[in-house]
């Protein structure tokens, strides 16, 4: 338990994957790390999952980081429960399908092999034999990346925040921050306690503004709130583990068509989908307000997707949940020092590429508070590339 008189090295104010990973670092480093999260340790999706390349990251500066992601996410693993068969990233190949005049297709097969990485472009009746369980049209194509995988977001942030406890950390969860007071040395306010620290990463999500108010800075982000639908335990006649992302419109409108489905075949476990569509919402507290939540159409038009899609699987889902992201104008990330603060860095905007992209950004955000150089190119991340809040870069 961290006392108020304890001067810790770095404080970081959000728990999220990204704030757990950069504090896992700096603890491995041997600093004196303070990790607060306003959320309690447990309340985390129970399955999300996160693919590591796809067409929704078109930047250079993104794509470019995938192969050393996917290389810290493999030594991630090997921390974590050898027992669990969902620990951490599993490598089990990504599926993008598309139909004419197959836009999606072209760009990802140029992104991913643009960056060195196995990319097989695939006929709809070739996807319909590996994939027996898939059922595509003539007209139809996918392109298949046999090195991504999936990420299963509670295991992998409970294996990051258990291994920054190991290594000395600090970490309290249900203590939210309240006023943070600027200095050589910072003063952090929370509704339960007061401390005090050299340095300050603030990495908070959807209420980053919300904490950097008091300091001067406000992030032109939007917040979105997204719905998975997770059906019943069901067998799939795969080989082997999938991921897809289905760019098909079909009958139905394309923004409910748009979907992320993760679905995982040896043993039988559970599918998740999830159309890549949400709604905006103004507060991230006020989330659960009274015109949220899942629209029985919403349902019925996922649902018949699902069954022209998986012949003989049960269409309807069994679990409902939902997950808010928070967006920048340009979908890139905040990764930046503060202009007139410098011990203090901000990590925001990760719009719905974080989770994947989290061990990269763990260490640059690590560098950036401790001053030492950068190991990689985050000049388009700058603060000062919107017109009101300035940047140190």
């Amino acid at each position: 338990m961290a006392m108020t008189g304890d001067l810790f090295d770095v404080c970081v104010v959000g728990a999220g994957v990204e704030g757990s990973s950069a504090a896992r670092y700096l603890a491995s480093w041997g600093k004196n790390i303070l990790l607060l999260e306003q959320a309690r340790r447990q309340h985390v999706t129970n399955m999300k999952y996160e693919n590591q390349t796809k067409h929704s990251l078109p930047p250079k500066i993104l794509l470019s980081l995938v192969p050393c992601i996917i290389n810290h996410w493999l030594k991630s693993r090997k921390k974590m429960r050898d027992h669990d068969l969902l620990s951490g990233f599993r490598r089990c190949g990504l599926l993008t399908i598309d139909e004419p005049p197959y836009d999606d297709l072209s760009r990802v097969i140029t992104n991913v092999r643009g960056v060195g990485q196995e990319c097989l472009q695939l006929t709809g009746d070739e996807i319909n034999k590996r994939f027996p369980g898939l059922n595509l049209s003539s007209s139809e194509c996918g392109a298949f990346e046999p090195r991504s995988g999936l990420i299963q977001a509670d295991l992998a942030l409970k294996a990051l925040q258990e291994q920054f406890v190991e290594f000395g950390g600090t970490l309290h969860d249900a203590e939210k921050v309240l006023d943070i007071q600027p200095g050589s040395v910072i003063n952090i306010k929370t509704n339960k306690n007061s401390y005090r620290a050299k340095r300050v990463i603030i990495t908070a999500g959807p209420w980053a503004n919300n904490v950097l108010r008091p300091l001067g800075i406000q992030i032109p982000l939007s917040s979105g709130q997204l719905f998975p639908l997770t059906g019943r335990h069901c067998p799939f006649p795969f080989k082997s583990d999938l991921t897809l992302v289905d760019g098909s419109t079909g009958r139905l409108e394309r923004h409910t068509t748009r979907l992320s489905s993760c679905v995982l075949g040896n043993p039988p476990l559970k599918k998740c989908v999830c159309p890549h569509a949400g709604v905006s919402i103004e507060d991230a507290d006020n989330r659960e307000g009274p015109s949220r939540g899942f629209d029985q159409n919403y349902i019925d038009s996922v649902a018949e997707l699902i069954k022209a899609r998986f012949p003989g699987v049960e269409p309807k889902p069994s679990i409902t949940e939902s997950c808010i992201y928070s967006v920048t104008p340009d979908h890139l990330f905040v990764m930046d020092r503060h202009p007139e603060y410098k011990n203090i860095v901000i990590g925001a905007g990760f719009s719905g590429h974080g989770f994947k992209m989290a061990p990269v950004v763990g260490k640059i955000l690590t560098q950036m508070v401790l001053g030492e150089k950068v190991s990689y190119d985050v000049f388009p991340f700058r603060l000062s590339r919107f017109a009101s809040p300035k940047s140190s870069l």
